[in-house]
C-alpha cells in the first residue's frame, strides 16, 4: 500500500472524527440557542458581537466576518435595528455609506449573553484540563489551515 491510499482503520476514524465533531457543534449550539431564547436569536448574537468589538461597520465588513452573505446580514440588522440594539449611522464624507453601530441597549444585552455563553462554556469544557484544550485547539486550527 503506498503512503496515498488510506488504510480502513484510517478512513473510520476520519469518519469518527466527522461525526463526534458534528455532534459536538450541534450540542453546543443546541444548548447556547436554548439559552438565548430569553434573549436574541445566535444569528442576532453573532452581529451584535461583532459590532460590540468593532463599531461602526458596514454591513459587508460584518458578512465578511462572520462568513456569511450580505442579504443574511441586512435581514439580521433590520431585525436589531428595530429592538433598538444597533443603529444606522450615514457616513459624513460619502451619504450613501451607510454604517452601523451598536446602541447602549445594544452593549448591554451583549454583555449579558456574553456572561450567559462564557458560564456554559466553562460547565460544558470543565472535564478537560487546559492542556487539553490546547491541544484541540492546535488540532482545529490545523484543521482549518
Amino acid at each position: 500500500m503506498d503512503k496515498n491510499e488510506q488504510s480502513p482503520s484510517r478512513n473510520q476514524l476520519e469518519r469518527n472524527l466527522e461525526m463526534s465533531l458534528r455532534k459536538l457543534f450541534r450540542t453546543l449550539r443546541k444548548g447556547l440557542n436554548e439559552l438565548y431564547s430569553d434573549y436574541i436569536p445566535s444569528n442576532e448574537f453573532a452581529v451584535l458581537q461583532t459590532l460590540y468589538k468593532n463599531s461602526p461597520l458596514m454591513a459587508s465588513e460584518i458578512a465578511n466576518e462572520l462568513k456569511v452573505s450580505s442579504s443574511h446580514i441586512t435581514a439580521v440588522t433590520d431585525r436589531l435595528v428595530g429592538k433598538n440594539y444597533i443603529q444606522r449611522v450615514r457616513s459624513d464624507s460619502d451619504r450613501r455609506i451607510v454604517y452601523l453601530e451598536i446602541t447602549e441597549d445594544g452593549k448591554k444585552i451583549a454583555n449579558e449573553m456574553d456572561e450567559i455563553k462564557n458560564e456554559y462554556l466553562a460547565k460544558k469544557f470543565i472535564h478537560l484540563t487546559e492542556e487539553e484544550m490546547k491541544l484541540l485547539i492546535a488540532a482545529s486550527t490545523k484543521l482549518l489551515d
